[in-house]
């Protein structure tokens, strides 16, 4: 009641505004985004590869995997992402991880949850990892976006399971520019596992953007490696 109070007038001295667009938000929303942004989302709907998720156009009857997950089969099981990287959850991952903008959050947090009940089962039985900053990075940005957002979920969702036993070892140059091969290269090997940490069975990996999954294969690579039985990933956006 408190805090609730204390909120109410705050937002009445510093009224507050969405976070991506602006636009003044009433005092009775607890969400950091307006409603055009929260919803200016494009959905990532079947067909997919039920591999890697990727999005296949036209219409397929039948289960799916695409050339490069026959070829170079991937150390997860099943990758997914909620929504196209654009719109709203773009501008909103953005405010989150370079403006520091935690008010994004519990959305965030929301669409995951989702996406756990929607790709993920059973649900209940995967533990939830974020993909590691290297402490360099870390320690410029002032917290791991990933982190963040299981801190999110399980705010909304106490009972879900998590573990940090899974560490960035290498740091690497950011993949934005590097080409599919290059995005490979650059994250081989950078990521151990906590041997004196009981390996849980089965993982969820969980990051805000998936592009060509490099960075989720080769965490997913460690994780086995350890041990883990089973790797899923999910992002909320796909590049």
């Amino acid at each position: 009641m408190r805090s609730s109070l204390f909120q109410t007038v705050l937002d009445g001295v510093y009224p507050r505004s969405c976070s991506v667009c602006g636009v003044s938000l009433q005092q009775t929303e607890s969400s950091g985004l307006c409603w055009d942004c929260r919803t200016s989302t494009s959905l990532i709907t079947p067909p997919w590869c039920d591999c890697c998720g990727m999005p296949v156009a036209g219409r397929l009857d039948h289960a799916f995997i695409c050339a490069d997950c026959q070829e170079d089969p991937p150390p997860f099981t099943h990758a997914r992402s909620i929504c196209r990287y654009e719109g709203g959850v773009r501008d909103a991952i953005h405010a989150l991880k370079y403006q520091r903008d935690f008010s994004v959050v519990p959305d965030l947090a929301r669409m995951l949850l989702a996406g756990i009940r929607t790709h993920v089962e059973p649900a209940p039985h995967s533990v939830l990892v974020p993909v590691p900053l290297h402490w360099r990075r870390r320690f410029h940005r002032g917290f791991n976006q990933g982190a963040e957002l299981i801190r999110g979920m399980r705010k909304q969702e106490p009972s879900l399971l998590t573990w940090n036993g899974l560490k960035r070892v290498k740091h690497t140059d950011t993949q934005t520019r590097l080409s599919k091969a290059g995005r490979k290269a650059n994250v081989k090997n950078a990521f151990q596992v906590n041997i004196t940490r009981e390996v849980p069975e089965r993982v969820l990996l969980l990051d805000d953007v998936m592009t060509t999954g490099a960075t989720l294969s080769e965490a997913a690579r460690a994780l086995k490696k350890a041990g883990v039985k089973e790797v899923n990933t999910l992002t909320l956006a796909r590049g």
